[in-house]
């Protein structure tokens, strides 16, 4: 048994997940995986090439991964 099944048997007896659990959960839904890791991609390049709008569209990425995940309940 592997930490993630010991971890969800515990929240089934009412166990709450502290921060860190919680957004580590949130990264293995595939939808928000994609989203944070091309909205890194276009942030670092955007830093790279000093260019406003792609670290815009980068946090805007993150950001919809994000609120995806929290609407999703």
């Amino acid at each position: 048994m592997g930490w993630a099944e010991k971890r969800i048997e515990q929240y089934n007896q009412g166990q709450k997940a502290n921060w860190l659990e919680r957004r580590s959960l949130e990264h293995a839904n595939p939808v928000h995986l994609v989203l944070a890791v091309i909205g890194a991609i276009a942030i670092v390049y955007g830093l790279w090439v000093h260019n406003w709008l792609l670290i815009v569209i980068g946090i805007l990425l993150n950001l919809l991964g994000y609120l995806y995940c929290r609407l999703q309940k």
